[in-house]
C-alpha cells in the first residue's frame, strides 16, 4: 500500500485531494504551516479528527450567545430533496458522483421559465458500479468546478437535477470555470463557494477561492455570468473574471442582496483578514464585512466597495476592519421574515454540531442554536463535514399542519452540508474510502450534498409574526 503525506494548513478549505488513478490517496502525516496557531511539526494521524485538539481553541468565530431567546429550531433530513440529486450515470458511463461547495442560487430561463443554478467545486465524474454501489476509481477525473441545474414552478423547486461540466478541443472532462490562461499555466485554480443572482435572473456573480498548489489559497476571483436566462444549456454561457481583495484579505465566504425587503441592488459580502497571530485569512479568522451595488460588481467595478469598519462605521477603504462575531468560511446569509432575523449556518471545523446563527441586524450581535447533529457514521474519524448552506428555494411552499415536521406558525429552512473523508495510515484499505465497495450507499455515502429541513419558530413573546412567508 502507497502512502501519501498531504500539508494540512490553517486555512483548510475541506478539499478532497483527488486520489491518482495509480495509487489510493492515503494520509499518513499531517503538517501544520508556519503561519498556523500551532507549532510547525509532523503528526502520525491516530484518528484525523483528534490529531489537533486545541488548532481551533480560543478563536474568534467561536464567539457568541448559545441558544437565541425566543428562537426555537429543530433540524431532520431531508429525504425528498435527497431523491432529487439522486441521478447516478448509466451503465458504462462517466457522470456526475458528488462534489463539494454545493451553493445554489435562483435564475430565469429554461422549460418552465425559472430554475435553481447550483455550483460545486471538486467534483468526482467517473463510472458508477451497480454491483457494488461504488464510484469506479480507475479513470475517474475531478474537474475543479460543476453546475447543476433543478427546473422550478410555482410549487418550488422540485425538479430532477441535471448536471455539466466542460471539455476541451480534444474531449477532456475539464472544468467549468477557469483562471486566466498564465494563472492557469502557474497551477490555479478556481473553487467558486459563494454566488448570488440578480434580481430580475439574468445574470449571476460567483465568489471563487483562487488556489493554487495544496489548498494554498492566494485571494478571490469574481465570476460573471450574464444573459444566463436566455440560453437553456450552461455550457454555453459566456462568462468573465477579475480579481478582488489579496491573499491576506479574502471575499469569497458569501454574498447576498443587503435589502431584506426584496428591493435595491446593494449586496453584503463576507471576507476574512489575518488572525489575530498574523496567520493568513481561515475559518480561525474574524468575518468582516463589505457593501457594494450588484450593478458595480457585474460590470467588474470593486473599486466603489465599502467596509464595515471599527468603530461601527462604512469606509471607502479596507482598514480597521470591524468583526461581526459570526463565524463563516463559506457559507450563506439569508434574511427571513418569519423570524425578523438574518440566519446563517455553521459547522465548528472538525465537529459534528450544526448551528443555526440569528441576528436582527446584520453586524451584530449573532446567536447561535444547535439544530442538527452529523449521523453516524459521518460523526466520527475519518469523516470531517462543512459547507453547510441555506437552500430557501427548496423550502415548501405548503404551510399547512398536516405538512411532515412543521406545525402551525413554523418557518422551514432548508441546508445542506457535506461529509468528506479523510483516511490515516492506520486504515486498511486498497482505495480511497470514497470509492469503497458500498461507498455509494447513501447511509455511508460521503462527498455527497445531504439535506436538512429546519422547522424554526420565534415565541409570540419575541415576534408577531405568525406566518412564514418564503
Amino acid at each position: 500500500m502507497r502512502v501519501s503525506t498531504f500539508r494540512i494548513s490553517s486555512h483548510p478549505a475541506h478539499r478532497p485531494a483527488p486520489p491518482p488513478p495509480s495509487y489510493p490517496a492515503v494520509m499518513s502525516s499531517v503538517a501544520i504551516e508556519e503561519h498556523s496557531p500551532v507549532a510547525l511539526r509532523e503528526c502520525q494521524c491516530p484518528g484525523f479528527l483528534g490529531a489537533f485538539p486545541k488548532l481551533f481553541e480560543g478563536s474568534a468565530q467561536t464567539a457568541g450567545k448559545v441558544c437565541a431567546p425566543g428562537l426555537s429550531a429543530q433540524g431532520s433530513p431531508a429525504e425528498d430533496l435527497q431523491a432529487q440529486f439522486e441521478v447516478l450515470p448509466e451503465a458504462c458511463e462517466a457522470g456526475w458522483l458528488g462534489a463539494d461547495s454545493d451553493v445554489s442560487v435562483v435564475i430565469n430561463g429554461g422549460p418552465t421559465g425559472r430554475r435553481a443554478l447550483w455550483i460545486f467545486a471538486d467534483t468526482f465524474i467517473t463510472k458508477y458500479d451497480s454491483s457494488n454501489q461504488s464510484r469506479v476509481l480507475e479513470g475517474h477525473q475531478m474537474p475543479n468546478n460543476t453546475l447543476g441545474l433543478i427546473a422550478c414552478t410555482d410549487e418550488g423547486c422540485t425538479g430532477r437535477a441535471q448536471f455539466f461540466w466542460q471539455r476541451d478541443e480534444a474531449g477532456a472532462i475539464r472544468s467549468f470555470f477557469e483562471p486566466l490562461a498564465e494563472n492557469k499555466a502557474d497551477g490555479e485554480l478556481f473553487w467558486p463557494v459563494a454566488g448570488i443572482a440578480s434580481r430580475c435572473g439574468n445574470s449571476v456573480l460567483l465568489l471563487a477561492t483562487r488556489v493554487k498548489g495544496f489548498m494554498n489559497v492566494v485571494g478571490t476571483s469574481v465570476i460573471v455570468l450574464k444573459d444566463v436566462a436566455d440560453i437553456d444549456d450552461p455550457r454555453q454561457w459566456q462568462y468573465t473574471t477579475y480579481d478582488v481583495g489579496s491573499a491576506d484579505l479574502t471575499w469569497f465566504s458569501s454574498v447576498f442582496f443587503a435589502d431584506s425587503r426584496g428591493e435595491g441592488d446593494m449586496v453584503y459580502i463576507f471576507g476574512h483578514g489575518k488572525g489575530a497571530d498574523g496567520s493568513l485569512p481561515s475559518q480561525n479568522s474574524d468575518t468582516v464585512l463589505a457593501r457594494a451595488s450588484l450593478q458595480h460588481l457585474l460590470e467588474h467595478d470593486w473599486a466603489k466597495t465599502e467596509y464595515w469598519t471599527t468603530p461601527g462605521v462604512w469606509s471607502a477603504q479596507p482598514e480597521g476592519l470591524k468583526a461581526l462575531g459570526l463565524p463563516s468560511w463559506e457559507t450563506t446569509c439569508n434574511w427571513s421574515e418569519a423570524l425578523g432575523r438574518w440566519y446563517s449556518f455553521n459547522i465548528p471545523a472538525f465537529t459534528t454540531d450544526i448551528f443555526l446563527h440569528t441576528a436582527e441586524d446584520i453586524t451584530g450581535e449573532w446567536i447561535k442554536t444547535k439544530v442538527f447533529s452529523v449521523p453516524y457514521p459521518f460523526a466520527q474519524s475519518p469523516w470531517i463535514s462543512y459547507a453547510a448552506k441555506a437552500h430557501p428555494e427548496l423550502a415548501r411552499s405548503d404551510r399547512r399542519r398536516d405538512s411532515p415536521g412543521l406545525a402551525d406558525g413554523d418557518c422551514e429552512l432548508v441546508f445542506s452540508f457535506i461529509s468528506n473523508a479523510w483516511v490515516d495510515s492506520s486504515v486498511e484499505t486498497s482505495g480511497n474510502i470514497l470509492f469503497a465497495p458500498g461507498g455509494m450507499e447513501f447511509h455511508q455515502r460521503g462527498y455527497w450534498p445531504r439535506f436538512v429541513r429546519v422547522a424554526a419558530r420565534m415565541s409570540a413573546e419575541t415576534s408577531s409574526r405568525a406566518r412564514c412567508i418564503a
